[in-house]
């Protein structure tokens, strides 16, 4: 498969961006929300930054595996392929030529970061909330900044990688 490494990079500062303009302290949500502990971007160093960028990589690579399904249908044949398989390397092509192209568009990506963000983060959140002892304030916040990152970042991904 021929993915788009330039969109991939690019798309992986969307959590960034969005996390800068969501955890703002002039942001409607954070206002809205009014909850304490967030950090003040102007406080991270540029190691923390650097770690952040890692992390929306990482983010960005594994939500390219549960957006785009024809990666799916590759792997299935990537170890036979990379022993030199030319018959599975022809199904592939086959079936890349035929159906490569199918859900490979904006809004089908928003759906899957839709309803990735109730799957992924929402659970993990709201047990930190219930651990923690945050208040619902804390869980929507959080969960509010995932469900439009996810959105964003799974229909640009469907969309350009």
């Amino acid at each position: 498969m021929n993915l788009n490494y330039i969109a991939f990079f690019f798309i992986s500062f969307i959590p960034l961006l969005v996390a800068m303009l969501w955890y703002h302290p002039n942001s409607p949500t954070r206002k809205k929300w009014n909850v304490e502990g967030i950090v003040n971007l102007r406080q991270l160093s540029l190691r923390k930054l650097l770690l952040a960028f890692a992390l929306s990589v990482a983010f960005v690579y594994g939500y390219m595996n549960l957006v785009i399904h024809q990666l799916g249908f590759y792997e299935l044949f990537f170890t036979d392929i990379m022993k030199g398989s030319a018959e599975a390397q022809q199904i592939v092509d086959r079936f890349l030529a035929e159906y490569g192209e199918k859900h490979r568009h904006f809004g089908h990506g928003v759906l899957h970061g839709l309803l990735n963000a109730f799957i992924l983060p929402l659970p993990i959140i709201g047990f930190q909330a219930i651990l923690s002892d945050k208040p619902i304030q804390f869980v929507w916040l959080h969960f509010g900044y995932w469900l439009v990152m996810s959105m964003l970042v799974g229909g640009l991904i469907s969309a350009f990688i």
